[in-house]
């Protein structure tokens, strides 16, 4: 009997469930991954560093098609991200660009940049993200270089030095 081979597909969580819903898939031997930001948070009497999901709501799972039904059994999973109403499966490449930006610390925000303008297309010339290209949407004393994650249809900011991008 031949093996399917696994892949990455993205899943909506319930809300503030990411972490849970990981560990749940984990306990069951299914391979899963959410990207995990250290943020400063700020209130009224103090200032504490907390750990939120880059990508609120999604958790990315590991899976053969044989082992779909055994990923449904884990409480607070929605459903699977789709495109053309099939599961959306996400590319290797674009799971360890996300292990990458959360490991290296980068400052990161989130958003769906649909209704952008499109700025100077660039592509880093060093460090860690070497080789990846991408729009800058604002130019201060630092660049702003935005990665599409095509298959989630989702845009993430990297804040990094001018002196690393070039013009393309």
């Amino acid at each position: 009997m031949i093996q399917e081979e696994k892949r990455w597909y993205a899943l909506y969580v319930s809300s503030r469930q990411e972490k849970k819903v990981q560990d749940g898939l984990l306990s069951k031997g299914i391979e899963a991954y959410t990207p995990i930001i250290k943020t400063l948070r700020q209130w009224a009497d103090r200032k504490k560093m907390v750990e939120l999901p880059l990508l609120k709501g999604y958790v990315f799972v590991k899976h053969s098609p044989i082992e779909k039904e055994k990923v449904f059994t884990v409480n607070g999973i929605v459903n699977y991200v789709t495109f053309e109403r099939k599961p959306a499966v996400v590319r290797e490449n674009e799971i360890q660009l996300l292990k990458d930006i959360t490991s290296f610390g980068y400052e990161t925000s989130i958003g769906n940049f649909d209704n952008l303008t499109k700025g100077m297309d660039v592509k880093i010339i060093q460090g860690n993200f070497k080789g990846l290209s991408g729009t800058i949407l604002r130019k201060d004393k630092n660049e702003f270089f935005v990665v599409a994650l095509e298959s989630i249809q989702q845009h993430v900011i990297i804040k990094l030095p001018a002196a690393v991008l070039e013009k393309v």
